[in-house]
């Protein structure tokens, strides 16, 4: 079992965190986590992640509730999500972050 946890910069205030284990090839846990300098403090602006047994996206707000989305279909591999999650966040985190603020 292989596992990996480490740090990505988007720009001086926002990153991500990369954690995952797989085994023979294959992802058996992963968190993708983006974070941004907010005020001066870090916030978590979403985090997608496999912490309590399925792969579900935790979108937080600076004033609303944290929304929490189910990302499990019959059949999808773990390899797919984590790559999706990821790419997505790298791709769209100043849109992300624009909802972040905006609610």
């Amino acid at each position: 079992m292989r596992s990996v946890d480490y740090t990505y910069s988007l720009t001086e205030e926002d990153r991500l965190r990369i954690v995952f284990r797989k085994r023979k090839g294959k992802i058996e846990h992963f968190i993708v986590q983006y974070t941004a300098l907010i005020n001066s403090r870090w916030r978590s602006i979403m985090r997608i992640d496999t912490c309590h047994g399925y792969a579900h996206k935790h979108t937080f707000h600076l004033h609303d509730k944290e929304y929490i989305i189910d990302l499990t279909a019959k059949g999808d591999l773990l390899n797919d999500v984590f790559t999706e999650s990821l790419n997505f966040v790298k791709n769209d985190f100043l849109k992300i972050k624009e909802n972040f603020m905006r609610n």
